[in-house]
């Protein structure tokens, strides 16, 4: 933390000549130009006087940001990971069961598309090697676009292909080695 005391003495002993006080606040080119012009032909020097404390307000801003913005950032994600384990694993300061229940649905890992297709062939299996959007939602617990997305990429690979069923009209997804 910078002290606007500390700026303002190197600022009166040093700063004409040395540019101290823009080594203090972190500014080394600053600093350097005031030695090579003698601050700025003291014009610099004196603008200094009247904006010292908004160069340290600032020179202390970015000290904290530039040195800790992943170790904030870790902290937080941290205190949210605790909370939401507290909410999951049945804090008596949790609300009701339904809600832990929702929170565990929205904080459900989402499958990659190849462990989506697993699941999918798994579901396939179940019924008969023929398998509806909706069943593939319902087995999998994933949205409607993301399965049908990924059965319309296996229909490309030709690993499955699309029909009509007979008595609804849907379409089905026949899975040709299940089938």
């Amino acid at each position: 933390m910078k002290s606007i005391l500390v700026a303002y003495l190197l600022w009166l002993l040093g700063g004409p000549f040395f540019g101290l006080h823009n080594f203090y606040l972190v500014s080394p080119f600053m600093g350097l130009l005031y030695i090579f012009t003698c601050g700025g032909f003291f014009l610099g020097w004196i603008a200094d006087f009247f904006t010292l404390p908004h160069q340290v307000q600032m020179a202390n801003f970015l000290l904290h940001q530039h040195e800790r913005p992943s170790s904030a950032v870790r902290r937080e994600i941290e205190h949210l990971k605790y909370l939401l384990y507290r909410r999951l694993a049945g804090d008596p300061r949790a609300a009701t069961p339904a809600w832990r229940e929702s929170l565990k649905e929205k904080v459900k890992p989402r499958f990659t598309d190849d462990e989506l297709m697993l699941q999918l062939l798994r579901a396939a299996q179940k019924h008969g090697g023929r398998l509806s959007v909706t069943q593939g939602v319902l087995e999998t617990g994933v949205l409607f676009g993301e399965v049908e997305r990924v059965l319309q990429s296996m229909v490309k690979s030709n690993y499955v292909y699309m029909d009509n069923d007979p008595a609804t009209g849907v379409i089905v997804y026949v899975f040709k080695e299940i089938f």
